[in-house]
């Protein structure tokens, strides 16, 4: 009897893990041929090599409310400074991304400041007491659902450093200049670009709109809450002036509060403009004959 050669007999008994077939034939049980098989393969080796990639703050969803800087409220973004290693960013991208974490820590060191107050206000005016607690404003849950509050935040602030620390690690990696970590003086209000309105008559996939109506929805709650953030400022500060006797108190208070009520006009400005964009993108979408559902919140 002729001998086969003994690569053919290993051939004979091939078995490939995974894919559920134990010999050589044209195709498998499903009918897929080999070379779907191959093909198939290859997509998982390319999607297994993806596996490490590290992701930028435009990749990451916007669970904080209109940052698109997802740090903390909704989401930390402690990998806000990485990115695939395999590509390299300029100045515009750094400068803004610095931009962003900036003003989100500083929006949330600044909350921190008026949740201590709070804090403060309603340790004052708590009771142990279970007679007097029960005619009292604030309760022991109230204060608290307070301290919570500023421990979150508190973790969102480490996380908005970390971010930043990424985001140096990032510059040195693609060679840029550290100026581009350095900056003018940061802002909490977000930037309202102008709403995105199609043509008239065009047709615009739910993708679009859905998409159009995260990011509006997003800027308006930021905007919102850098807003309610002046507003409990300016309140503090006027409950100080009443109460602090020194004339040099009252003049540093006095500074603080104009400074505030310049941000807070400011502030509200933004939100309106927000509020306006949101309104505009609503009937636009309403003029289209789009289905109500695709302007849905997610």
């Amino acid at each position: 009897m002729k001998r086969l050669p003994f690569i053919a007999l290993c051939m004979a008994g091939l078995s490939v893990a995974g894919l559920g077939w134990a010999r050589p034939s044209p195709q498998d049980q499903s009918g897929q041929s080999l070379g779907d098989i191959a093909r198939k393969l290859k997509a998982q080796q390319g999607q297994s090599s993806n596996a490490g990639k590290t992701y930028t703050n435009d990749d990451l969803p916007a669970a904080r409310a209109g940052d698109g800087v997802t740090v903390g409220t909704g989401g930390s973004e402690s990998s806000a400074g990485k990115s695939d290693s395999s590509q390299t960013h300029g100045e515009e991208y750094f400068r803004k991304a610095y931009s962003k974490l900036m003003g989100r820590k500083e929006m949330d060191e600044r909350q921190v400041d008026v949740l201590q107050k709070k804090l403060n206000q309603n340790n004052v005016q708590y009771y142990n007491d279970p007679q007097v607690a029960l005619q009292q404003q604030y309760t022991r849950g109230d204060i608290n659902k307070n301290q919570e509050d500023i421990d979150k935040k508190k973790k969102d602030i480490a996380d908005i450093d970390q971010a930043l620390s990424d985001l140096q690690d990032e510059l040195r990696r693609d060679g840029g200049d550290p100026s581009w970590l350095q900056g003018d003086p940061v802002s909490i209000e977000p930037d309202v670009p102008k709403a995105k309105v199609p043509e008239k008559g065009k047709k615009m996939s739910r993708e679009y709109w859905q998409t159009q109506f995260k990011a509006a929805r997003a800027t308006l709650a930021h905007a919102e809450e850098a807003q309610k953030l002046v507003e409990d400022e300016v309140s503090f500060l006027k409950a100080r002036q009443v109460q602090e006797p020194s004339a040099d108190a009252q003049t540093e208070i006095n500074g603080k509060l104009a400074d505030r009520q310049a941000e807070l006009e400011k502030s509200t400005a933004v939100t309106d403009k927000a509020k306006q964009n949101l309104d505009d993108l609503q009937k636009a979408f309403d003029a289209s004959g789009a289905p109500p559902e695709w302007s849905a919140p997610e």
